[in-house]
């Protein structure tokens, strides 16, 4: 698996994206505009960018629009954004189009939510070698419940899952429960059950929150509300996103079970 870096030294900092790049392919100019980042000179770094952005840099291009949708070092306009991210996008920058793609899904950045167009411009990142565009790309084909896109989606992950990438795996094990539920099949929800559990023991983070929210339901594995109280517990310590929502949900629910014998014996 190739080693995965950020996209760009303003990534890099901000934790924007991830991309499939080599350092020595960085633009001199960068090191400089890393620096003012640092010192968190935004006002100096935007104009930096806005000079290489001028040569046609499709890297500083896709910066420029990420603080330009931020408001750093400049006023903040999505609007403006967006047109940033489709410049780099159209000379190939695959974050631009993975971040499109992303938002065109969720309908967000002030896009309206277009499934068509995420696809493709996702399936523009993921031709241009972006694994986690690869991701979005066939979820959103298992998103559309037929036979062919669900082929589409397979063929898309199978490179990544054959290389060991652990969000091509969770994907993929997801979509066998999915479907083993709808044929009423055991065989691909235990098969899918078995990837995300070998997953969490990894510490792959969203197996773990998978794993969590199984025992949370009980559709899959027997209900145990204590086990997923450490699972998100723990997570909720390293800030993972909805952890600590999930985890009040389960204290709640933890809460409301020992109520429960209480008002039996009072009835009885």
């Amino acid at each position: 698996m190739k080693k995965i870096i950020l996209a760009s030294i303003l990534a890099l900092t901000t934790q924007l994206a991830l991309a499939d790049t080599k350092a020595a392919t960085v633009d001199p100019e960068f090191a400089k505009i890393e620096a003012m980042v640092k010192a968190k000179n935004m006002t100096g770094a935007y104009q930096a960018l806005s000079k290489l952005a001028a040569t046609g840099n499709a890297q500083a291009i896709y910066n420029l629009g990420y603080l330009t949708q931020t408001g750093q070092g400049t006023a903040k306009d999505e609007k403006k954004a967006i047109q940033l991210y489709e410049q780099a996008g159209a000379k190939g920058y695959p974050v631009a189009n993975y971040v499109l793609g992303k938002n065109y899904a969720t309908g967000t950045l002030g896009l309206k939510q277009d499934p068509a167009k995420a696809k493709q411009y996702l399936e523009r990142a993921s031709s241009a070698g972006f694994d986690d565009a690869t991701i979005d790309y066939a979820i959103l084909l298992f998103a559309e419940n037929n036979p062919q896109s669900d082929k589409l989606a397979l063929t898309k992950l199978d490179p990544l899952i054959k290389k060991g990438f652990y969000p091509a795996i969770h994907a993929k094990a997801l979509y066998d429960i999915s479907t083993g539920f709808k044929t009423k099949n055991d065989k691909p929800v235990q098969q899918g059950l078995n990837s995300i559990q070998d997953l969490a023991k990894k510490g792959y983070i969203p197996a773990l929150m998978a794993v969590g929210n199984m025992f949370v339901n009980g559709n899959i594995i027997p209900q145990n509300l204590p086990e997923a109280k450490k699972i998100f517990a723990a997570l909720a310590q390293e800030n993972v996103p909805q952890a600590k929502e999930s985890l009040a949900t389960v204290d709640k629910l933890i809460a409301e079970q020992a109520k429960a014998p209480k008002a039996s014996a009072k009835k009885s």
